[in-house]
């Protein structure tokens, strides 16, 4: 016959559903208002471009192992929706802060160091995406008027995704960044969800 375990303090259980909160808050399972508003468009925009891509490489795939034929645009509007698809990522994974960071020398510093470095880490990361913004700018301005071979589509609509992108993800790093210096307690991310 073996004894129960002895039930672990009130206070133990209270503090282990407080960091579990924590962390799926700093995840953004339970966004509110503006923050929702915004992820839902960034996530619904998209969605719409991979069901797009994936639709048209399907489509495309199928009629030319079916039929020796195929939709001779449709490479156009693949091309063109990858750099969207991978700017409206990387915007919701910095938003929802599920973006892959290395945790495990950060969490070995004192709350008020590890504040410092994550809130150096987003001003660094804010200010590398509004340079890249910059640069993209200048892209956009010499190339954003040519056509696309087959729809005759200016390729500005396709380029102005680094710009904006870019652009969204310096702000999105900003506000992480006030986000943090407002944060009062910076709890440490378990290692094996650091990389989530």
């Amino acid at each position: 016959m073996s004894l129960p375990e002895d039930p672990q303090p009130p206070e133990a259980d209270l503090g282990r559903q407080m960091e579990e909160a924590g962390f799926e808050l700093e995840l953004g399972q339970n966004e509110h208002g503006l923050d929702a508003w915004i992820n839902g468009i960034a996530g619904a925009l998209g969605a719409a471009a991979l069901v797009t891509v994936t639709l048209l490489v399907f489509l495309n795939a199928s009629l030319r192992y079916l039929f020796n034929s195929g939709i001779i645009w449709a490479d156009e509007i693949v091309i063109a929706l990858i750099p969207w698809l991978t700017m409206l990522g990387m915007f919701l994974s910095v938003r929802r802060r599920e973006i892959i960071r290395i945790e495990h020398f950060a969490n070995r510093l004192p709350q008020g160091a590890r504040r410092i470095l994550n809130a150096f880490a987003d001003l660094l990361s804010a200010a590398s995406f509004a340079y890249l913004a910059f640069v993209s700018f200048d892209y956009f301005a010499m190339f954003g008027g040519d056509k696309t071979t087959y729809l005759k589509l200016p390729k500005g609509w396709f380029i102005s995704s680094m710009l904006v992108g870019s652009a969204l993800l310096a702000l999105a790093f900003l506000a992480d960044f006030v986000r943090t210096l407002r944060a009062r307690n910076l709890a440490p991310i378990p290692e094996e969800k650091a990389a989530r």
